[in-house]
């Protein structure tokens, strides 16, 4: 059995280091858009090839000259910020409703029943707790759908800059298998030329 935590534990290691070192190896182009890509695991922001962390601060400046897109921007961080604040206290009242409705010990290690007003009190923080964790959510999902229109809005109102040439896609980071060969087509037929008139009597 402890042999086989150390496998789990080492290939849940391994995973874990996988997935910090994921990166996107496509660089969008440098069209004055917004494009999102992954550096270490980590998702960052794109734009005219140089790379912003994704967070409240680079997308207001990535976004700037918008207005739209800088509300969405402004949105996104103030619903970050309510959904951390309410996370962080929900975590504190869900460790203060668990110690006030602790049981205490005696002198001679029994255990002292709770009284009414303290398994009122852990109940209140508790539920408010668990109520604060599920707005918290609401909030960190409202964000994220603010982060991406902020985006889609600004990428929407950049006028464009260059069209591609004709025929043009994008380089594939991976080699592509090459095109099969088609057989050559038959050759066309030989043309005879038609056989003399008779001779008129």
């Amino acid at each position: 059995m402890e042999l086989r935590r150390r496998h789990l534990a080492l290939a849940s290691a391994a995973l874990l280091g996988q997935a910090a070192c994921a990166s996107t190896s496509y660089a969008p182009r440098p069209d004055g858009r917004i494009a999102t890509t992954l550096e270490d695991g980590r998702p960052m922001l794109v734009k005219d090839g140089r790379s912003y962390p994704a967070g409240g601060a680079s997308l207001k400046e990535l976004v700037a000259g918008n207005p739209a897109a800088e509300e969405h921007a402004r949105n996104y961080t103030s619903a970050m910020r309510f959904g951390i604040a309410e996370q962080l206290i929900g975590f504190g009242a869900l460790i203060a409703a668990a110690v006030i409705a602790a049981p205490r010990q005696d002198d001679m290690g029994m255990n002292l029943p709770v009284s009414n007003e303290r398994q009122i009190a852990g109940s209140v923080l508790g539920i408010g707790g668990l109520a604060l964790f599920i707005v918290s959510g609401f909030h960190t999902a409202s964000a994220q759908a603010h982060f991406q229109d902020a985006i889609n809005v600004y990428n929407d109102g950049v006028p464009p800059r260059w069209a591609p040439p004709p025929g043009w896609q994008p380089t594939s980071p991976v080699p592509l298998p090459a095109p099969p060969l088609r057989p050559a087509p038959p050759p066309a037929p030989q043309a005879y030329p038609p056989p003399p008139l008779p001779p008129s009597s």
